[in-house]
């Protein structure tokens, strides 16, 4: 997937199809690591590893937000349009560069080998998609989300998020490794 697929990915059938996209692509690239390197790292200095299991960890409420029935939801809407996916990955980049990083149950301790984490990695991002599949192109407009560190967005922008935070790990691990 090209960075302007996810970027330009708006209506529901395009972000199902860049969600796709992105998870094989992290699948592809993780697999393709030597074992070592993929676990070479620490709770500091995050390794492939880390990376993979924080994406599973974030990925997996979004699918279970998305299960939810949209009467049980609570929360219609975030008062605006929802923003684009440049705006959201703007507001991530400002919320990093003013200190966020993650914390709680989104702290990554990778536990298994290599081809577990990325099958669990798999099923999370999976998840998000079957969850996907059954709401509207309106919905994801009409109703939202907390995001622990970005506060309220619609269903919309926290999918375009998810695009763009598994984007930024993979980036961050091709980055590790090319200086390592």
């Amino acid at each position: 997937m090209t960075t302007l697929q996810a970027q330009t990915a708006h209506t529901r059938q395009e972000l199902l199809q860049a969600l796709a996209q992105m998870q094989g692509e992290v699948v592809t690239y993780c697999r393709k690591l030597p074992a070592e390197e993929f676990s070479r790292g620490s709770a500091q200095d995050w390794s492939p590893a880390h990376h993979l299991h924080h994406l599973s960890l974030s990925n997996a409420p979004v699918a279970q937000a998305l299960q939810i029935p949209r009467d049980r939801l609570g929360r219609r809407g975030v008062g605006r349009a929802s923003r684009s996916y440049l705006d959201i990955r703007d507001q991530y980049r400002d919320a990093l560069a003013g200190g966020a990083k993650a914390s709680g149950r989104y702290v990554p301790d990778p536990q298994g080998d290599q081809a577990t984490l990325v099958e669990e990695y798999a099923q999370a991002t999976a998840a998000v998609r079957a969850a996907l599949a059954g709401w509207t192109d309106a919905d994801l407009d009409r109703f939202a989300l907390t995001h622990p560190v970005l506060g309220e967005l619609s269903v919309r922008e926290m999918l375009l998020f998810t695009l763009y935070h598994n984007r930024h790990h993979l980036g961050g691990v091709k980055t590790r490794l090319e200086q390592a």
